[in-house]
């Protein structure tokens, strides 16, 4: 698709590399038929106790070379390793130092083509809108309750492949679990979670407060603290190839849906936009039951355990969704 002439502006992008240059590599090939005007390259330094490191962190910057289309291009590479706690909240401070809105792609994080002219058009639609607080390309069930709709709104965020604004980041505060703890706990208490995820929830601001070093997770708490909504398209535009993969920082093993979330759908312009801002609540509340239910993170944790009966969990989870999708719920 490198010929591809689009009769849409691509917003500013952000990609964060780390120790990956094959996943960087093909993510600006990924970006590439989008043509954005301007990119943004983070990438964090190599951790001192591991030895190689630095010339793995160098073959990512080096992937700078491989943009190949005219546009501006501008990087931060860390000489020093700040994780994931520090390292990606503070690029996405230095991107929205820079711009006013934009898109946001970790490594891992492959956008379909689509994905480009549809952030575009919803960071410019919701720009003033203070009530939407990030534009996603991730829906985890393709669920929604409004089949005609492009696009849903959500209580949830996710961070798999997104947009967001300049207004909305910053709030963003990385350590939101200890600066507002009794915030946040209200939030979780107030939202519209499951009891179980509202538990997960609370696992997750002890875990921060105890030096997790992730960043994402405070992200979607400002979302419940403020009552922002996020969009959600229809169908998944972000496939996560990295969830499984053994680099993966903190979801690496195996993940019964990861062959799922790897695949994207399309989204059919020009858009068709919801009615009104509301949240979907049913696939919000739907959502949770299917990432919550036992008979899923069951197959999940024997696949962890048990590599060798990968597959055969896999064809085995597809037969019961089949014939019995009430496990899926449960």
């Amino acid at each position: 698709m490198s010929g591809v002439s689009n009769d849409f502006m691509c917003p500013p992008i952000l990609l964060i590399g780390f120790n990956r240059p094959d996943y960087m590599a093909e993510q600006i090939s990924a970006i590439r038929p989008a043509r954005p005007n301007r990119v943004y390259i983070a990438v964090d330094g190599p951790r001192s106790d591991r030895p190689g490191e630095d010339k793995v962190c160098s073959l990512v910057r080096d992937c700078t070379k491989l943009v190949d289309w005219p546009c501006e291009i501008k990087t931060l590479f860390r000489t020093k390793n700040l994780g994931c706690k520090h390292g990606v909240s503070g690029a996405i401070t230095w991107f929205f130092e820079n711009e006013s809105e934009g898109i946001i792609l970790e490594d891992d994080c492959r956008p379909a083509y689509d994905f480009f002219r549809f952030a575009g058009e919803l960071l410019e639609r919701y720009r003033d809108d203070e009530r939407i607080g990030a534009i996603c390309g991730f829906n985890f069930f393709n669920l929604q309750q409004d089949k005609a709709a492009s696009y849903h709104f959500s209580s949830r965020m996710d961070v798999w492949g997104w947009a967001s604004w300049r207004r909305v980041w910053k709030f963003y505060d990385v350590e939101i679990a200890n600066n507002r703890t009794d915030d946040v706990l209200k939030a979780i208490e107030e939202s519209n979670l499951s009891a179980y995820n509202k538990k997960v929830h609370r696992r997750f601001v002890k875990e921060v407060r105890n030096g997790l070093s992730t960043w994402d997770v405070q992200f979607s708490l400002l979302f419940m603290v403020k009552k922002m909504l996020s969009i959600v398209p229809r169908e998944r535009l972000i496939a996560n190839v990295g969830l499984a993969s053994p680099q993966a920082t903190h979801t690496g093993g195996y993940v019964y849906w990861n062959k799922r979330w790897s695949q994207t759908g399309r989204v059919v312009f020009p858009l068709c936009h919801p009615d009104a801002v509301v949240c979907d609540d049913n696939a919000d509340k739907l959502h949770d039951r299917i990432f919550g239910a036992f008979f899923p993170r069951a197959l999940t944790w024997l696949g962890c355990k048990v590599p060798i009966v990968r597959d055969f969990l896999d064809s085995l989870g597809k037969r019961v969704e089949s014939f019995l999708p009430i496990l899926f719920r449960l």
